[in-house]
């Protein structure tokens, strides 16, 4: 029987219960069947590739570790936070018309889709509105070093894959800009920037999963974004063994 009245390793032993509910859960929950929009933007092709190759069950996706799990748990809480902050300062969220799910989109029979945080719709408050409506919101949560770079370097060279996400999300849901606001983790400071729809953008990122699909079905792996397999986005990247063990 296990002692957990002793302070002695009680952290572990209690974390190995909760890691292994949740562990349970990721290996239980239902596979993506599908491309989302959250992934094209990556800066390796060939990484997006394999997310739809795992979205097929042409290979085995890397189990991701409850640590992790419980960061994305973090991201969703402060979502819903963020918004909840902003409806109470006056804004309205809605929906875009004709969407089902609301704010979602599918393309390609159905092998690409995504559905965006919200979208913004209205104003209540007593002063002028504060930006032009209506607004796609994308919300993040992030550490103290990514917002700080984020902030000073704006989202277009902070993060491709967070850039495309949202030129997506506008694309489909046909709405000219965008509030992506993202949230310290560690200070709980708030960032907010307004982007405008890039078409060209988007119809590159529907470009790329078009050709990633036609590779896909011609049982051909389309280019890697280096010839390094020491390159940092391959030595941060889950499928970078299989990857690099193909050749």
């Amino acid at each position: 029987m296990i002692d957990l009245n002793s302070q002695s390793g009680l952290a572990g032993r209690l974390n190995y219960f909760i890691d292994a509910h949740i562990a349970k859960g990721e290996a239980e929950a239902q596979r993506r069947e599908y491309l989302g929009a959250s992934v094209v933007g990556h800066e390796c092709e060939r990484a997006v590739q394999y997310h739809w190759l795992c979205a097929q069950g042409k290979e085995e996706r890397k189990p991701v570790a409850p640590r992790v799990l419980r960061i994305f748990d973090r991201g969703n809480i402060y979502e819903d936070q963020a918004r909840k902050w902003l409806k109470h300062s006056g804004f309205l969220f809605g929906w875009v018309a004709g969407t089902f799910p609301p704010n979602a989109f599918s393309d390609f029979d159905g092998r690409f889709r995504g559905h965006a945080d919200g979208v913004v719709t209205g104003w209540r408050g007593k002063d002028a509105c504060p930006i032009e409506l209506p607004e796609l919101w994308e919300n993040k949560c992030l550490g103290s070093k990514g917002w700080k770079k984020l902030k000073n370097e704006k989202l277009k060279a902070y993060s491709s894959t967070y850039f495309s996400q949202i030129q997506i999300y506008m694309h489909y849901l046909d709405l000219p800009r965008c509030l992506f606001t993202a949230v310290n983790a560690d200070t709980m400071e708030i960032y907010h920037e307004l982007v405008g729809r890039d078409q060209t953008e988007a119809e590159l990122c529907r470009s790329r999963v078009a050709a990633i699909f036609a590779a896909t079905e011609a049982g051909e792996m389309v280019p890697r974004c280096t010839g390094d397999p020491s390159y940092y986005i391959c030595k941060w990247c889950d499928f970078s063994a299989r990857c690099w063990a193909n050749d």
